[in-house]
């Protein structure tokens, strides 16, 4: 945003109304996920392309103004499965905990992860101490987002590739969740299962998780 009153003495991009340069910005930034958009970080994605870089060298003014308006509309994407699924990029999200990005996000997408194929490759791996990781992942990438100043919106999206045990069983993982409750307001994001391919199985699936979800935290309406 602009501080100054002296609009004479702005970048002509800067005298344009707020509306107009929002549009510009957005041209510039538009969606388009990009994988691992910081490395040692363990952010699986970003919705929106970052503003370019000779516009951001412009001036401090319009770097602030575009970066102000980038940062109000990406999405940044946390997956919360197994520990296997984290073995590489920052296992315990410490980076994450110490990044710089945390002053600045206001938008997250928490991704619950329930991998089949993990499952079915560990036979003795039981579905509670399975959802046991899950919640611990993302108990602590609540505990971190906790801290975000400019945080205001959680997007809690389930993706579920198993295919024998019930919705049910794993709501115990929502209750990270908790953490965040009163400081953000909640969303339903994307819902996906591999056992629900079609209607009605489909539409009772995604009824029971948005259930799971707003009963312990109450989100927007969808």
């Amino acid at each position: 945003m602009i501080s100054t009153t002296d609009t004479d003495a702005l970048p002509k991009l800067l005298q344009l109304p707020l509306e107009l340069r929002q549009q510009i910005y957005s041209c510039l930034c538009p969606p388009s996920p990009i994988s691992n958009p910081i490395p040692t970080v363990g952010i699986t994605s970003v919705s929106h392309r970052p503003p370019p870089l000779p516009l951001l060298l412009t001036c401090h003014a319009i770097s602030n103004d575009v970066t102000s308006h980038y940062f109000s509309i990406a999405s940044w994407k946390l997956i919360a499965s197994h520990a296997f699924n984290f073995y590489r990029i920052d296992p315990t999200l410490s980076n994450l905990a110490s990044s710089r990005l945390l002053k600045t996000i206001q938008k997250v997408e928490l991704v619950f992860w329930f991998d089949g194929s993990l499952l079915k490759s560990y036979p003795s791996l039981k579905t509670t101490t399975y959802c046991q990781e899950i919640r611990k992942r993302a108990t602590r990438a609540c505990e971190i987002l906790a801290t975000a100043p400019e945080l205001r919106t959680v997007q809690v999206s389930w993706v579920d590739s198993t295919t024998q045990e019930a919705i049910e069983d794993k709501r115990e993982v929502l209750d990270a969740l908790k953490i965040l409750d009163g400081k953000v307001r909640f969303e339903v994001g994307v819902l996906e299962w591999s056992g629900a391919q079609a209607e009605p199985e489909r539409g009772d699936f995604e009824k029971k998780v948005k259930g799971l979800i707003d009963v312990a935290h109450p989100v927007a309406a969808f």
